[in-house]
């Protein structure tokens, strides 16, 4: 072996071992780095076992199915609100076709009264007229009563028992 050759190895020899420590180093710090993680953010929870996740499984299944209960429970409710809220607009549609009836009556009967009032106040008017006429006859009878006494007394007798006649 020559010099030469024993150089040659001797290099690769030192690259190879500079190339190991350089390997080994790596591996090292990484595993060094491992360490500081684990130890700065350590798994405080333990993973959720099977037997927890079917637990919850099955609570979540009965909520489902108490909720669903309700749900039904609260369409019921809705059917009956629809049905009343029907039933209320039929009575308002048969109240209303009532009132309706009611002031048509209303309006006849305003009209009736109308009538009988324009009636009432002509029958005032004649009897006032009537009443005037009275009136007016009262003061021609003690007129002629008065112009009558003068001469003859039982004259006025006889005219007043005329007037009693005709008032009955």
């Amino acid at each position: 072996m020559s010099r030469e050759l024993v150089n040659r190895l001797l290099r690769r020899g030192l690259v190879l071992g500079a190339s190991i420590a350089v390997i080994a180093a790596a591996a090292g710090t990484v595993k060094v780095a491992a360490d500081w993680r684990a130890a700065d953010a350590p798994l405080d929870v333990a993973p959720v076992g099977v037997e927890t996740i079917n637990a919850q499984l099955v609570s979540e299944t009965d909520r489902a199915g108490v909720l669903a209960e309700e749900i039904d429970a609260v369409a019921a409710q809705i059917d009956d609100l629809r049905s009343a809220v029907v039933s209320a607009d039929q009575q308002v549609t048969d109240d209303t076709e009532g009132a309706k009836a009611l002031q048509a009556e209303l309006a006849a009967a305003a009209k009736k009264l109308e009538t009988l009032q324009g009636q009432l106040k002509a029958a005032n008017e004649r009897l006032s007229a009537l009443n005037r006429a009275a009136a007016r006859q009262a003061a021609a009878n003690a007129a002629a009563r008065s112009s009558s006494s003068g001469s003859g007394g039982e004259r006025e007798d006889d005219d007043d028992d005329e007037e009693d006649d005709d008032d009955d």
